[in-house]
């Protein structure tokens, strides 16, 4: 748990950083503030959520078979990136079953950015 709750605090000060990003951009715009924050919350939710589902995906194995086939042509071409040992399929995939990491923190930091971004929405619709 102790992993997933520092991925979350990392997530979420990125979603920050997004966020900050997308309202500085707006300020040029002539957009108003509620409006700019609207849409760095949302912003920074999809990005949050969007990597949290490919690191999903990624932790069923699929891309294995393209990362093991783009090792194996970098290893051909560029022969001092060449791991010391031989893997196959198999053991490439153990290897990569073994680093993988949970994408709980994105996906709990995206669903928080994008209930804010739902609460501003409302603040901007209404007011």
């Amino acid at each position: 748990m102790k992993g997933v709750r520092k991925a979350f605090l990392i997530c979420l000060a990125l979603g920050a950083v997004l966020t900050a990003a997308v309202c500085a951009l707006n300020v040029s715009r002539d957009y108003g503030w509620s409006r700019s924050i609207c849409d760095g919350f949302f912003v920074a939710a999809v990005m949050l959520l969007g990597s949290g589902a490919i690191r999903a995906v990624n932790n069923r194995g699929a891309f294995d078979v393209a990362g093991y086939g783009l090792r194996t042509v970098i290893n051909l071409t560029i022969p001092a990136l060449r791991r010391e040992e031989k893997e196959d399929i198999y053991q490439y995939r153990e290897r990569k079953k073994a680093e993988r990491k949970s994408p709980a923190g994105l996906f709990l930091a995206g669903v928080m950015y994008f209930v804010l971004s739902l609460v501003a929405l409302t603040v901007y619709e209404f007011l």
